[in-house]
Order: C-alpha cells, then structure tokens, then sequence
C-alpha cells in the first residue's frame, strides 16, 4: 500500500515537472526575443489600390534600429452576426475567433524596417478592421497592431474660374454624402515630393465637403503637363487619402540638357574630342622617350663591347 502511494506521488511529481518544464521552456523562449514596435497606415489611392504601410524597429545597443526580413500577417476582421445566448454557448471560444476573423495575405520588410501590403479589392468594405501580427518569429516575440477605417472618396479636378485656374476637391463618403471640416493638403508633384500650392498648407472642407484652390501662373513641367495631388493625411478615421489629377496648364520646359553632348559629365561614348587626344598623345610620347633610352642604353653597351 505505501510502495503504491510512494509511486503515485512520483508520477504526480513527474508529470507536474514536465508541465512546468514546458510552459517555462516556452515563456523563456518568448522573454528572450526582442520585442518590435509596430506603425501601421492605411493608404488609398483614388482609382488606384488601398494599402497598409507598415513600420517595425526594436531598441537595439544603438538606439531605435529598423526591423529588416520580418514577416507579417495580415488578417480581416469580420463583423459577427449576433446570436442568441443559447447559440453563443454551444459555440466555443476558438470557433467565434475562426469565423471573426479571415487571412488575407502576409509581407516582409525591406532593410528599412518597412513594407506595403496591398489589400485586395474583395476585402476592401466601407467599414473594415486590420490585423497586422507578427507571429511564430525566431527573433521577435509576437505582436500585433489593429487599423480599423472607415471607407471614403476623394474627387479632385482642375477648373477655370475667371480666368483662374483653381484646384476643386470635394470629400464624400461612399454614399456620396458631403464630409466637412476635414483638412486637405494640396501640392504640385515634383521628382522629390510635393510642392504646396495656394497660400496655406492646409485646407478645411466646407459643408459640401469642398474646397477651391487657386493656382499660380508659371508653373513648368514637361510640355507644360503637371501632376497635382490632393491629400486627406492620417486622419483618425478614414487613414491617408490621395487623389492625383494631370493637367496640361504648366510652362513647357526648354531641354536645355548637355548630358549627351561632348561634355566632362556625358556618358563614355560622348567624351570630348580633346580629351581623347591630348591623353593618348602625352601617352605615346612617354613610351616614345623610353623606347629612345633604351635604344641608346644598348648602343653604349655595344661600343664598350667593341
């Protein structure tokens, strides 16, 4: 009887090591990784895709270093149908999250600690949660950020009023109800950014939703075409909107370029004439002064021979 309770207690005691052997092996695993912080903006671009712009860095012996070859997934989070008390019993825990929430693609980040993830169209909803995790990595611990958005249009056009070119952009909702007091920034696309336009950098919309930019005169770009752009930034709501419209009022710039001429900064096949000759005449003559010494070197040493 006592051998039997001896050996009981034993297995109790062997089961209840492994147990705590497991969960510590794995919460040791977890604290010994890095933790990772996470930035997430979701932008749309009008007629073109909405997508999430994703930043990771960890606190490394340098200060804040970017994440680089981390991998994220990224999951939709679907509204759930309510259901009555006795349904929501029968149904567990890990089932409601299965159905709440669905897999809609994964990204990794470049050397700068940074990605964009396209959202595919199908899962793109007037009101749409985001789940952005970092899941199962070998060197950061797991983490997640939520963006939840809420869908709108921005529409934006050049007109002429009194001889004026004016930029016009309204800010609707999907239903094409006016959004007011939303602030837009409005700029000229250049090679390196964006260049404000109007006198102020900022613009609120009206009760319509709108606003009415004028546009300075002598503008240039390429056979007179610009691009401007009409940006609604990081708004709490709605994330980072951009609409773009082309326009052909700018300045036509002269090509007044001397990159293909025989210049110092062309490419090697358009080099100047002088610098191909005076090199190879310096060139040859050195060679030529040698050729003399040693032709002379070998004469003094005949006559001494004779």
């Amino acid at each position: 009887m006592i051998k039997s309770v001896i050996s009981r207690s034993k297995s109790v005691i062997l089961i209840f090591m492994g147990v705590l052997a497991f969960f510590g092996n794995d919460a040791y695993g977890q604290g010994d990784k890095t933790s990772a912080r996470l930035t997430v903006e979701h932008v749309k671009i009008m007629n073109e895709n909405s997508s999430l712009n994703i930043k990771a860095i960890f606190k490394g012996e340098e200060g804040y270093e970017p994440c680089e070859n981390l991998n994220f997934t990224i999951y939709k989070i679907n509204e759930v149908e309510e259901i009555s008390e006795e349904d929501s019993e029968a149904v567990s825990e890990e089932d409601s999250e299965a159905v709440s929430e669905e897999k809609i693609g994964e990204v990794k980040t470049n050397q700068e600690g940074k990605a964009s993830f396209v959202i595919p169209s199908q899962f793109v909803t007037p009101l749409a949660t985001y789940s952005i995790r970092i899941e199962n990595s070998d060197i950061y611990k797991d983490n997640e950020e939520d963006v939840t958005v809420m869908d709108a249009n921005l529409e934006a056009s050049v007109e002429e009023i009194d001889s004026v070119y004016h930029i016009k952009a309204r800010f609707v909702s999907v239903e094409n109800g006016p959004l007011a007091e939303q602030t837009l920034k409005v700029g000229l696309k250049r090679l390196f950014g964006s260049l404000s336009i109007g006198e102020d950098d900022s613009y609120e919309t009206d009760e319509d939703g709108a606003i009415l930019v004028p546009i300075e005169d002598g503008l240039t770009g390429v056979d007179g075409k610009l691009t401007f752009q009409v940006t609604l930034k990081g708004n709490d709501d709605y994330g980072t909107i951009i609409a773009f419209v082309k326009s052909d009022i700018g300045v036509p710039v002269k090509d007044e370029s001397t990159f293909y001429q025989r210049t110092l900064w062309s490419p090697p096949t358009k080099t100047p004439i002088l610098l191909l000759i005076l090199p190879n005449v310096i060139l040859f003559g050195i060679w030529g002064i040698l050729v003399l010494l040693v032709i002379n070197l070998f004469k003094i040493y005949k006559s001494k021979i004779n």
